[in-house]
């Protein structure tokens, strides 16, 4: 009962239990009552047997030794059994010779007819042993519905005889129809008490209502608000019981909590405004030493990059120019040993002894690759000299128009080194799938410095890359360039740098951006190279930078551009 009080609302347990009781009540009265009605229907007709049975028994042995061997006596026996058959509730009626031959019954057919060869033969060893014991037999039906009487009849004795004779006469007596009536009755009256009892039990039910249900439900519900935090309802219960004098303290107790509640998040509201510039003047001042220091790192950079490639362009130049020139002396003095051994086929001993020491067919033929090779490697010097300075940019530090075809690949061949195969993996193929973009807008320098981090960020995830046990798996980088327009009719090129690596979390895709969060080992990675990537596109450029990522597959980061890149002026306006 404990555990149902707590499980069960009030308003559910109230009513259900008063219409259990007074369910409960009426059926414990109506079993009750047909109980005591059956058995005062039983004992009234027991009383009813017993007395016909002994009356009836009498009347036939006084007949029968009055006026015996006569009409009369048949008639008087006759007249007897009718009597009995006008009982209420009496099914059958019957007086049997000691030969078990029924004499008369209330049944005619029955009459002239052993007891054996009718539907009542299953009476006959009762009979038999009430016939040997004169003693009367009263039995019941296992479903009390009905009760057989048995009773002896002394009859005088036969001619020449002197011993007497033993009658039978039976008596079976049906309560199915009174005891039907007796239950319609008994639930009736049920059902005019149970009308009572629930109708007393609604009276106490609205009563409880209103005065305990109600008001305690109030209570309850306005305590599940300010748990939920709700703290402007009350209970305002009216009245001067126990329960309005709790709703008044507990009023006053929810007015207590508003008004410190109310205090303690104005203090919260201001730590946590406090702590938020704090935080943000923090990260502000970080990214801002971050960026002036890689800011003073790219310059420094720039500067040493310029000086060498202007050093090294000079003797380069040099070199580059005069191969041609070298080559042409060159042949030159092969056409002029040509002639001497056209006009002097016979030179001297110790010439003919150089040329073949000198092997002069295999010096001709060599000499023309040397040259080539040696222009090939100083156009190569060139190349990443003019790759170097095209990198750092120090003279485009406003707005430029550039191909950003020329920076990527300007990007990939300073980390050509980065490319080539490992001890760990093999070479990094990189899959160039360049659209028809036209010339951007944009700070060449810093989108350089863009490429180059998420690049850079690429090669080391495809370090990682268990490439012995993945025999199958050849490490890529994929750039796809191309334009779309928006739904305004605004055009953007779209650079896609994808690698197919071991790929990365939701939890670290979700926070590759975020300032200082890295996921290298202490002193591989400062964790600023995406933030600064993502603030350069994002605010310098007005652009998207966004990342796809999934464990398994790779990960693919997608640089949006305008055509037209505001300035910083035009961007503050703008906004």
């Amino acid at each position: 009962m404990k555990r149902l009080a707590f499980t069960i609302p009030l308003r559910v347990a109230i009513p259900s239990l008063l219409l259990f009781l007074g369910s409960g009540l009426g059926l414990y009265g109506f079993i009750t009552e047909v109980k005591r009605n059956y058995q005062y229907q039983e004992k009234q007709i027991e009383q009813q047997a017993n007395f016909y049975s002994e009356k009836t028994v009498k009347l036939l042995e006084f007949i029968l030794r009055r006026f015996p061997n006569s009409n009369s006596t048949l008639d008087g026996a006759k007249l007897v059994i009718g009597e009995t058959g006008e009982q209420p509730n009496l099914e059958l009626s019957a007086f049997m010779d000691e030969n078990y031959m029924i004499i008369f019954s209330n049944h005619y057919d029955l009459q002239k007819r052993s007891i054996v060869d009718t539907n009542f033969a299953y009476l006959y060893p009762q009979i038999i042993q009430v016939q040997q014991t004169q003693v009367a037999d009263k039995t019941w039906s296992d479903n009390r519905q009905t009760l057989k009487v048995i009773t002896p009849v002394t009859l005088p004795p036969k001619p020449n005889e002197l011993r007497s004779q033993v009658g039978i006469f039976l008596s079976i007596y049906d309560l199915n129809q009174i005891k039907k009536q007796s239950y319609q009755e008994a639930l009736n009256r049920s059902i005019k008490m149970n009308g009572m009892v629930l109708g007393f039990c609604l009276l106490v039910w609205l009563f409880l209502e209103l005065t305990l249900t109600k008001r305690v439900s109030r209570l309850v519900l306005v305590s599940q608000n300010l748990a939920q935090g709700n703290l402007s309802d009350r209970s305002r219960l009216q009245g001067s019981d126990e329960l309005a004098k709790i709703s008044i303290s507990f009023d006053k107790m929810a007015d207590k909590i508003e008004q410190d509640t109310h205090i303690l998040q104005k203090s919260q509201l201001e730590l946590q405004e406090k702590a938020t510039e704090l935080e943000t003047a923090l990260i502000q001042l970080k990214q801002t030493q971050t960026q002036l220091l890689q800011s003073e790192k790219m310059s420094s950079l720039g500067q040493l990059v310029a000086g060498i490639a202007h050093e090294i362009n000079n003797p380069v130049s040099f070199i580059f120019g005069n191969i041609t020139y070298a080559q042409e002396y060159s042949d030159s003095l092969l056409n002029l040993i040509a002639l001497y051994q056209q006009y002097y086929p016979e030179p001297y001993p110790e010439i003919q002894v150089e040329l073949k020491d000198l092997e002069l067919d295999f010096l001709e033929t060599d000499l023309n690759k040397i040259f080539q090779s040696m222009r090939v490697g100083s156009q190569r010097i060139a190349d990443i000299v003019q790759s170097l300075r095209s990198f750092s940019r120090l003279d485009e530090a406003d707005l430029k128009t550039v191909d950003l075809h020329e920076n990527l690949d300007n990007t990939l061949m300073l980390l050509k080194h980065r490319l080539k195969a490992q001890s760990s993996r093999p070479e990094i193929q990189v899959v160039k799938q360049y659209g028809n973009i036209p010339l951007i807008q944009c700070y060449a320098g810093q989108l350089n410095q863009v490429f180059m981090n998420i690049i850079i960020n690429g090669i080391d995830a495809l370090d990682l890359v268990q490439y012995k046990t993945q025999p199958l798996t050849s490490p890529q980088i994929m750039i796809h360039t191309e334009t779309m327009t928006d739904s305004k009719h605004k055009t953007w090129v779209k650079i896609k740098i994808s690698d197919n690596g071991l790929g990365m979390s939701e939890t670290v895709k979700n926070r590759i951006f975020e300032p200082f969060f890295t996921t290298k080992p202490v002193g591989q990675g400062t964790g600023m190279g995406l933030a600064i990537s993502y603030q350069i596109v994002v605010e310098k450029h007005q652009g998207q930078l966004l990342c796809m990522s999934q464990p398994g597959e790779g990960s693919t980061f997608v640089i949006t551009l305008p055509l037209l890149i505001m300035s910083s002026t035009e961007a503050v306006a703008h906004h």
